[in-house]
């Protein structure tokens, strides 16, 4: 068996060499940009979540959330010492004040979710979240209707009335 060494030029040793370094930056760099990404979604939280045990009855946070309407909010799911489930929206300026909302007193979910579909049977659902409009406390329900528009549509959190609804056409396919 013959054995054959394979001699590259130097200048192919040179450009492997860089090609690996760009590659190990480019893999450093994007790692860099998904968790600044990632922390991005929940900033706040915490500062939030504190000020809502410091202010309010809710003794045990469940979920926080963000919904950003005129102003940003965090959407605190808290429980109080008698375990009701209070909704807290927070508004990022910390001189506003806290709207709580117990959730006996609200529509449920569920409920919106029913009455939604018997007015656009052939829509699709995106999401229902909570959501405050000029201090009002409101259900956002998110769909595409029968025409394919992306709809905004905002209830009443505590009785499902409409409120507002925004419908966007899309432009470019």
């Amino acid at each position: 068996m013959r054995r054959h060494n394979v001699v590259l030029p130097s200048w192919t040793k040179w450009v492997l060499l860089a090609l690996i370094l760009i590659l190990v930056a480019l893999i450093i760099f994007f790692t860099v940009i998904y968790n600044d990404i990632q922390n991005s979604k929940t900033y706040g939280f915490q500062a939030a979540e504190e000020r809502v045990l410091e202010e309010t009855d809710v003794s045990e946070v469940v979920e926080t959330m963000r919904y950003h309407g005129e102003v940003l909010h965090h959407v605190v799911f808290g429980k109080n010492r008698s375990n009701e489930t209070l909704i807290v929206f927070v508004p990022e300026d910390r001189e506003s004040e806290l709207t709580v909302v117990n959730k006996k007193d609200i529509e449920p979910v569920e409920n919106v979710r029913e009455n939604w579909l018997s007015e656009c049977a052939n829509c699709e659902l995106i999401d229902i979240v909570p959501a405050i409009l000029n201090n009002d406390p409101l259900w956002e329900i998110t769909f595409y209707d029968e025409a394919g528009r992306y709809v905004l549509n905002y209830v009443s959190i505590f009785d499902g009335s409409k409120y507002e609804e925004f419908r966007f056409r899309k432009m470019f396919d």
